[in-house]
């Protein structure tokens, strides 16, 4: 994955969905780092709840007021799993929905749709995506948190009254600083706002306009039409055509919360041009 990210120039500002390069080019972020930017110009609120945390020196990891905010909010999202504990990394957290599996987990990623076809997995770990759907027989998860990367913690919750969520009980989490917890709680808490702002199936059906062809969409989530064989392809083609999409095979990109016609244009000609080829 990273070695593809380096196939941008060096970016010296984003803001919102856009990228500046330092060679003058703009770059659309359908990748939004793996969508934790989903909020766009949104996640200034974030930024400026994780910038108040830091000046009241909530930059430690101590009991602070704001967990059961976090957990609130949590919750409030994806309705029904009422268990959480937080961790300091990634690591952290696969290691403890290890224990409670009882085994290593398979991560779902609730932004690729499911089929039929697809083996049931086993042992499953959802990676649960703002705007999408925990599979009724998932009783795990590990939050994409809708918060940018230097402020978000790591979380596991389960589903209430299922064997998950007794286990989970047992897991004593890590302290975060509550300047993540704070940051976080707020990130959840725009996702809302932006719903209610217009953020929903119209606006993401006006990418399918344009670029339904070379993606899948489930809600704001867009899966690449390609095979693993041309996945370097089509992520330098986006690249030529004004977009960053999501450098790892199979993860999604997403639809962002303010883009143009133009700037679909431009991505779906170069598409098109590769889809030719």
């Amino acid at each position: 994955m990273n070695d593809l990210l380096r196939l941008l120039p060096p970016i010296r500002r984003a803001r919102g969905a856009r990228l500046y390069a330092a060679d003058g080019r703009r770059f659309l972020d359908l990748w939004l780092d793996d969508g934790r930017g989903i909020l766009g110009e949104r996640d200034r609120a974030t930024r400026t709840h994780a910038a108040n945390a830091a000046d009241k020196g909530l930059t430690r990891p101590y009991p602070g007021l704001y967990d059961r905010r976090f957990e609130k909010a949590a919750v409030a999202m994806w309705p029904g799993f009422g268990t959480v504990r937080l961790f300091s990394s990634e690591r952290a957290a696969l290691e403890a929905a290890e224990r409670v599996l009882g085994s290593a987990p398979t991560v779902v990623d609730t932004a690729a749709p499911r089929k039929p076809s697809d083996p049931v997995a086993s042992h499953p770990l959802a990676l649960a995506r703002p705007l999408a759907a925990i599979p009724d027989d998932i009783d795990i998860a590990m939050p994409r948190l809708p918060c940018p990367r230097p402020y978000a913690p790591y979380c596991l919750m389960a589903r209430a009254g299922s064997p998950a969520a007794a286990a989970l009980e047992t897991e004593t989490g890590e302290l975060v600083p509550a300047q993540s917890t704070f940051a976080a709680a707020r990130g959840l808490a725009s996702v809302e706002s932006a719903v209610r702002d217009g953020y929903g199936e119209e606006s993401w059906a006006r990418f399918d306009r344009r670029l339904g062809a070379f993606f899948e969409r489930s809600g704001p989530y867009l899966i690449a039409r390609i095979g693993p064989d041309r996945h370097e392809e089509f992520f330098e083609a986006a690249l030529e055509g004004g977009a960053l999409v999501s450098p790892r095979f199979g993860a999604p990109s997403v639809v962002p919360a303010d883009f143009d016609d133009g700037e679909l244009v431009k991505l779906a000609r170069s598409l098109g041009k590769l889809a030719r080829e």
